[in-house]
């Protein structure tokens, strides 16, 4: 009975822990968002070449580390939802269900998924918002591409080329990465069994 006890302990605290870090994670998501949009904007204001030369590799970067700070949010919720489900099977089905709550109001933490759009949902708010973010991103980069290339003269193509091949590969890797799961899976299969 004591032995029980302490894996309970062991695994609240392992829970509060994983929940501590969902919500640093979505704290670094929303202020890196606000970080490029503040840094997006002042390279259109600055309006030099260089200034909107930056403004598409900031939005590809925005758009990464976004997926980044999600990835550690789906850890967390995938390491939250193993923990809830111990705790449920010692203290009785039911006793805890955030991980379920956060299926159905967010996402499927099981979903495959590119970023934080949801094919398979995509009228779900999540993906709405990821959606609404993306083309808010495209068309500031866009502005950004729209104000440039009349002053590059000929370097715009090997520039263009350049902004493609960069966020091709970013786009890519991200989408291969969220889709397939691998990591994820691993990491299930791995440790939680």
């Amino acid at each position: 009975m004591a032995k029980e006890n302490l894996k309970v302990q062991a695994w609240m605290e392992q829970l509060r822990r994983m929940r501590e870090m969902q919500y640093a994670y979505h704290k670094k998501f929303f202020h890196g968002l606000y970080f490029y949009l503040v840094l997006v904007i002042a390279c259109l204001l600055w309006d030099s070449p260089l200034s909107l030369a930056l403004v598409p590799f900031l939005v590809i970067t925005a758009g990464t580390q976004s997926c980044f700070y999600l990835h550690f949010v789906d850890f967390a919720r995938l390491h939250a939802r193993h923990l809830e489900q111990q705790l449920n099977r010692a203290l009785g089905k039911g006793t805890l269900m955030g991980s379920g709550i956060e299926d159905a109001y967010f996402y499927p933490i099981d979903a495959p998924k590119i970023g934080g759009f949801v094919p398979s949902a995509p009228l779900r708010f999540f993906s709405f918002f990821t959606l609404h973010w993306i083309l808010l991103w495209l068309g500031l980069a866009a502005l950004a591409l729209w104000r440039l290339l009349p002053t590059t003269g000929s370097c715009g193509r090997p520039y263009l080329a350049l902004v493609a091949l960069w966020a091709g590969l970013n786009f890519g890797y991200l989408a291969w990465f969220f889709i397939r799961q691998k990591f994820a899976i691993w990491v299930e299969k791995r440790f939680i069994g």
